[in-house]
C-alpha cells in the first residue's frame, strides 16, 4: 500500500476528490502553504499498482504532480471497503508509476566508498572461494556484491532518458567491475607469494574456473535473463536482492576468474574471462532496457534533454562514453561471435565422430572449450571432451579422432583432450516371476523386493 500526498490549487480540489471517490479509496483533506500559497493537501491511501493511473486520472483533470507529492510505503491502512480495492487491484497488471521506478532504483545506489568496498570484498572471497574450488564461498561473494544497483539505475535511466543517470550507471559499472579484476588480480598475486595455493596450480582445470573463461551462448542468455529479470523486479513487486544475487552470480566470480588468470601467467584465462564479463555486462544491460520499454516505461515524447549539452566538458564526456561504449559492444561482439561458431563447429565435430559405430557405447558428458579468439597470447586452443565409459572400453584413437574432424570444421589448430568417466554395468536377470538375481562372476546373488 501506498500513501499519497498532494498540495491542490483550491479550484481543483473538488474534482480530484471525484476522482478518489470514483475509485473507492479512503482519503482526508486539510489546508496548508505550499510556495507560501494556501492549497489543499489531500492524503490518500491505494495499492501501490494502482498510483500511476489515479495520478494519470488527476493530470486529466489538470492536476500538475511535479507540484508537491509525496509518496510513502504504508504498512497498513484501514477504511471502508479497502480489502474490495485491493482485491481489485490485485488482478490488474503489477506495475509501479515511473516516478517510483525512478526513486526506487535509485534508493538501491550505495555511496561511493561504501559500493567499492563492498565490490572489493565480495571479488575478495570470490577469488578465495574460486582457488579453493569451493562453489559454496563463491556464492558467498554473490551475495554481498552490490553491483545490481548501478545495472538497474542504468536501465532506468536509458529507458526513462535521464542522461545524468546513464552516465553515473556507466561510471560505477566500469569502476566497480574495474576494482574487481584488479582486486582479484592483486590478491591472487599475494596468495602465490605466501603459498596459501600452490603456485602450480593449474588454475584452468579447477571446476568452478574452468566454466568462467569461454563466453557462450549461453552465458549471453544468462546475462539477459538477469538483468530482464532486476528490471522486472524492480518495476513490479518482485524482490530485488534476490535477483541481484543472480546478476553477481554472472560477474562477480567471472571478474575473479579473469584477476587469476592474468595473475597466473595464463592469458587465455584471463583474457577469456574478462570478454565473458564484458559479454555479460551487455547483456545485462540490454536485457534490463528491454524489459522495462516492453513494460511500457518510455515516455510518450523524448526528451531533448537528454542531448542538450551546455559545456565543453559534457559534450568531451557524453561523446567518450558513447565512443567507449560502442567499441566495447562491438569488439565483444565480435569476439562473441568467433566463439560461438567455434563451439557450435567443435560441438558438431564430436557428434560426428560419436555417431561411427565403433563408439557408439559412449555418451558425452560435456565439452569444454577455451577461449579461441585470443590469437598469439595463447597455444592451439583446447578442447576437453567428457565421455561416460564401461571401465573395460578403451579407445586409443578417438582423441586423434576429434582433432581430425574439429580441425576439418573448424580450420583451426586445436589440441584435444579427452576425459572418461567409468562405470560399471551390473548384468541383471529375472527368476521365477517375483524375483531378481544379480549375477556377479557366474554367482547369482538375490535381490530382495
Amino acid at each position: 500500500m501506498r500513501l499519497i500526498q498532494i498540495a491542490v490549487p483550491e479550484d481543483q480540489r473538488t474534482d480530484l476528490v471525484e476522482v478518489l471517490e470514483d475509485r473507492n479509496l479512503g482519503y482526508t483533506v486539510t489546508n496548508g502553504l505550499v510556495d507560501g500559497g494556501d492549497r489543499a493537501i489531500i492524503s490518500f491511501i491505494l495499492p501501490a499498482d494502482a498510483v500511476e493511473y489515479v495520478l494519470d486520472d488527476m493530470e486529466q483533470r489538470g492536476f500538475d504532480t511535479e507540484t508537491f507529492t509525496v509518496s510513502v510505503e504504508a504498512e497498513y491502512a484501514t477504511f471502508e471497503g479497502v480489502d474490495a480495492v485491493q482485491d481489485e487491484w490485485a488482478k490488474t497488471p503489477n506495475r509501479i508509476a515511473p516516478e517510483t521506478l525512478r526513486s526506487k532504483a535509485k534508493d538501491l545506489r550505495l555511496n561511493t566508498r561504501s559500493y567499492l568496498w563492498m565490490m572489493i570484498l565480495s571479488t575478495v572471497i570470490a577469488t578465495a572461494g574460486l582457488l579453493l574450488g569451493s562453489p559454496a564461498i563463491v556464492v558467498g561473494s554473490m551475495v554481498l556484491a552490490p553491483i545490481v544497483s548501478p545495472m538497474l539505475t542504468g536501465a532506468v535511466g536509458a529507458v526513462r532518458d535521464d542522461r545524468d543517470m546513464v552516465l553515473d550507471s556507466l561510471h560505477m559499472q566500469g569502476l566497480g567491475l574495474g576494482i574487481a579484476v584488479i582486486g582479484a588480480f592483486l590478491f591472487s598475486l599475494l596468495a602465490k607469494q605466501f603459498f596459501a595455493v600452490p603456485m602450480a596450480l593449474d588454475i584452468a582445470t579447477i571446476e568452478v574456473i574452468s566454466g568462467r573463461f569461454s563466453p557462450g551462448m549461453l552465458a549471453v542468455v544468462v546475462g539477459l535473463a538477469s538483468g530482464a529479470a532486476g528490471a522486472f523486479g524492480l518495476a513490479t513487486k518482485g524482490q530485488v536482492s534476490i535477483v541481484g544475487v543472480m546478476i553477481a552470480a554472472a560477474l562477480i566470480p567471472t571478474a575473479a576468474a579473469s584477476g587469476i588468470g592474468f595473475a597466473w601467467g595464463v592469458p587465455i584465462v584471463g583474457l577469456g574471462s574478462l570478454v565473458l564479463l564484458l559479454v555479460t555486462i551487455v547483456a545485462v544491460n540490454v536485457g534490463g532496457v528491454t524489459m522495462l520499454s516492453y513494460l511500457g516505461y518510455r515516455p510518450d515524447e523524448i526528451d531533448e534533454g537528454f542531448f542538450d549539452l551546455s559545456s565543453a566538458r559534457e559534450i568531451a564526456v557524453l561523446a567518450a562514453t558513447t565512443a567507449a561504449v560502442v567499441l566495447i559492444v562491438v569488439a565483444v561482439g565480435y569476439g562473441s561471435y568467433q566463439q560461438f561458431a567455434f563451439e557450435r563447429s567443435v560441438n558438431s565435430a564430436v557428434t560426428d565422430v560419436l555417431e561411427g559405430g565403433e563408439y557408439e557405447e559412449l555418451e558425452v558428458t560435456s565439452i569444454a572449450t577455451e577461449y579461441a579468439a585470443a590469437g598469439p597470447f595463447s597455444d592451439p586452443t583446447t578442447v576437453t571432451v567428457t565421455l561416460s565409459r564401461t571401465s573395460d572400453q578403451s579407445y586409443g584413437d578417438l582423441p586423434n579422432s576429434f582433432y581430425r574432424a574439429i580441425a576439418n570444421e573448424t580450420d583451426e589448430d586445436v589440441q584435444v583432450r579427452v576425459q572418461y568417466q567409468d562405470f560399471d554395468q551390473a548384468n541383471v536377470s529375472t527368476t521365477g516371476t517375483g524375483s531378481a538375481a544379480l549375477e556377479t562372476a557366474g554367482t547369482l546373488v538375490p535381490m530382495v523386493q
